[in-house]
């Protein structure tokens, strides 16, 4: 046993600590846009650990991702208790997730950026821009962030108001009591177009004279 022990210490990297954190997304409905929700994040110390976020949608609620949805990212902002500059350097990836927990879609990495008030570093935004399945529409439950987090003993999440989680995208759904499906009107901007051309044809033509 202690022979195994002393093999796996250099090697055996211990599993990411998972916490799960609920989102409110308030009123149902189409977005065209954004919507931002309060975020209210767990009192972690940064010690260089690996650490998993999985948001869950409250409520009974999800995000509907329709064929017209064709832009969509998650900006998560978490407050830091004012770390000295420069800024943290934070690394991770992250993916969507259905109604059972399972990953829709490849993980990607994660964009961080540093919020500063010129003297310490105040937050921190975490950008996720999501690819899915070919599969629409998509009802999102959940996402999952995987974070390395900077080696900074002294500083960490959760102190000071609540941080916040915004959805942005072109039209997405936040249901239930959402449409199936949207898909992008191209009919009837075909017909349009179409009659728009048509009409100085027709405009030319000119009916024969009687006798």
């Amino acid at each position: 046993m202690f022979a195994v022990s002393a093999i796996c210490a250099p090697f055996c990297v211990p599993a990411a600590k998972a916490i799960a954190i609920g989102i409110d997304l308030g009123s149902t409905g189409i977005v065209k846009g954004s919507r931002t929700v309060d975020l209210v994040a767990p009192s972690v110390q940064f010690e260089g650990q690996n650490i998993v976020f999985d948001f869950s949608v409250q409520n009974g609620e999800f995000i509907r991702l329709f064929t017209a949805t064709k832009s969509f990212q998650m900006d998560a902002f978490f407050r830091i208790n004012n770390a000295p500059l420069p800024a943290l350097n934070f690394t991770g990836s992250g993916y969507l997730t259905d109604n059972l927990g399972s990953q829709l879609g490849p993980a990607v990495t994660l964009q961080a950026f540093p919020v500063t008030d010129l003297v310490s570093e105040v937050g921190v935004d975490f950008l996720l821009r999501p690819l899915t399945s070919n599969t629409v529409p998509i009802d999102v439950y959940g996402i999952h962030l995987d974070l390395t987090l900077p080696n900074s003993p002294s500083f960490g999440f959760g102190k000071g108001p609540p941080g916040g989680i915004t959805f942005d995208g072109n039209v997405f759904g936040i249901g239930p009591g959402v449409p199936r499906d949207i898909v992008p009107d191209n009919g009837s901007t075909l017909l349009f177009l179409s009659l728009g051309l048509l009409i100085p044809v027709v405009a030319r033509i000119r009916l024969p004279r009687a006798g």
